[in-house]
Formats: C-alpha cells, structure tokens, sequence
C-alpha cells in the first residue's frame, strides 16, 4: 500500500486539496464571531491532522521505500 504509485495519486493529491480547505477554513474563521468558531476549531485541528499524517507518510514513503 505505501508505494511511490500511492504517494502521487492519493496522498500528494490530498495534500494539496487539504492545505487549500485549511486557507477557507481559516479565512472563514477570521470572517465569524469568536462565538460562533466552535465547530471551525474542531474542522480546523481535523484538517491539522490530516495534513500531519500526510507529511508523515509522504516522507516515510520518499526515503524508506524503495522506489
């Protein structure tokens, strides 16, 4: 499953989509009331998540499996 194959066609992919939905989401967040951000922090730490482990296994994939 960690493959460079997977790398480029889902994880790279998700990676980018993700950062883009953390720029909304954070331009968003600015726009709102601190009242009304409850649900954008926990949208915005799952987006943080994501991302983390996307980094992870794109670098574990890069220089541990072999190409």
């Amino acid at each position: 499953m960690l493959t460079l194959h997977f790398a480029k066609t889902i994880l790279i992919p998700l990676f980018v989509l993700n950062m883009g939905a953390m720029v909304i989401t954070f331009r968003i967040k600015k726009g709102i009331k601190p009242e009304f951000s409850g649900n954008l922090n926990t949208l915005f730490l799952i987006e943080n998540i994501i991302g983390l482990v996307c980094c992870i296994l794109i670098v574990y994939i890069s220089f541990f499996v072999k190409h």
